[in-house]
C-alpha cells in the first residue's frame, strides 16, 4: 500500500495513526503546516504530490490546533456552516454529536475557553470526513474528562490516516500505531519501540561488563541511589540476549513505556 505522506527521511502509511514528537522549536507545526500545505516543503509528497498550495492536496487534507484558529466573530453554528461548505465529505449529523459529547456552548468562538477552542478544532477536523487528518497538538487546555473524549474519538476514527503532534506519549501511546521523532528523524512503529527498548539497572560494574559483553553503546545512562541505569537498544541484538545477560550479571532488566523509549531515543538523536 501507497504510503499517503512520503519525504527522504520517513514514509507514513495510510489508515494509521502517527505520532510527531519532538522538544519545542523542533519543526512539529511547521512540519504539519507542509503536510498540509501551507508552507513549501522541499522533497515532501502528499497524495503522491507536492502539496503547497494544491487543491488535490489540500481539499482531502485537515489540520486543526491551538496555532490553527478559527474566525472569531463566527459562532459554533456559522463554523459548522463553514465546514459543510468547505468539505463535500462534512458530516453535520457527527459534528453535532460531538458538541453534545465536549459540552461545547453555541457561543462566538472568540468567547470560548483555550479547551473549548480546542474541542472545537477536533469536531471540525472529525466531521470534515478528510482522508488526512492533522491534529496539532490537539488536546491543549482539555480538562481530564473532556481528554478522554478526544481520546475516545480516536478510537472510533481509527481507520482514517491521523498525524497528531504531542508531548503526552504516555496518555497518547495505546493510539498511536507509528511515532515520528523529529531529533535523528527516526520513524517506527510503536509496538518495536516498546518491545526493542530496554532498561537495565543495577551495580555500575556490573552495568559496564553487561555494555562490554553485549558491545552496545547505551542510548541513555543515569546514576540514582539504587545504582546506575541505563537504557539500550536491542532490536538489534534480540530482547531476550540483553534479558539473560543482565540476569547473569545480577542486573535487573525491563521494557520501557513509549515516553521513556522516545525519550531515550531522542537523546541519542541530539548527541
Amino acid at each position: 500500500m501507497d504510503a499517503i505522506v512520503t519525504s527522504p527521511d520517513f514514509a507514513l502509511q495510510p489508515g494509521l495513526t502517527h505520532g510527531v514528537v519532538g522538544p519545542n522549536g523542533s519543526g512539529k507545526t511547521t512540519l504539519l503546516r507542509q503536510i498540509a500545505g501551507q508552507h513549501q516543503s522541499g522533497r515532501l509528497q502528499v497524495f503522491g504530490q507536492r502539496p503547497f498550495d494544491n487543491r488535490a492536496v489540500t481539499d482531502r487534507t485537515i489540520l486543526m490546533g491551538i496555532d490553527n484558529p478559527l474566525v472569531d466573530g463566527w459562532n459554533i453554528s456559522k463554523l459548522m456552516r463553514l465546514g459543510s461548505a468547505r468539505w463535500s465529505t462534512w458530516n453535520t449529523a457527527r459534528a453535532e454529536e460531538l458538541q453534545q459529547r465536549f459540552e461545547l456552548p453555541s457561543k462566538n468562538y472568540s468567547a470560548l475557553s483555550r479547551g473549548q477552542k480546542s474541542a472545537m478544532g477536533i469536531i471540525m477536523a472529525v466531521a470534515s470526513g478528510c482522508e488526512l487528518m492533522l491534529l496539532d497538538e490537539p488536546y491543549l487546555g482539555l480538562d481530564v474528562e473532556k481528554r478522554q473524549v478526544f481520546y475516545d474519538v480516536l478510537r472510533e476514527e481509527h481507520g482514517r490516516t491521523i498525524v497528531i503532534s504531542t508531548h503526552h506519549l504516555n496518555e497518547l501511546s495505546g493510539h498511536l500505531d507509528t511515532v515520528l521523532m523529529l531529533n535523528g528523524m527516526k520513524h517506527g512503529a510503536v509496538a518495536e519501540l516498546i518491545d526493542g527498548i530496554l532498561e537495565v539497572t543495577g551495580h555500575p560494574e556490573n552495568i559496564d561488563r553487561l555494555l562490554n559483553r553485549l558491545q552496545i553503546t547505551p542510548l541513555l545512562r543515569e546514576s540514582t541511589a539504587l545504582g546506575d541505569r541505563v537504557i539500550v537498544d536491542a532490536i538489534a541484538l534480540g530482547a531476550d540476549n540483553v534479558f539473560d545477560t543482565a540476569s547473569a550479571l545480577d542486573l535487573r532488566a525491563s521494557e520501557v513505556n513509549l515516553e521513556r523509549a522516545v525519550l531515550a531515543l531522542g537523546e541519542e538523536g541530539l548527541a
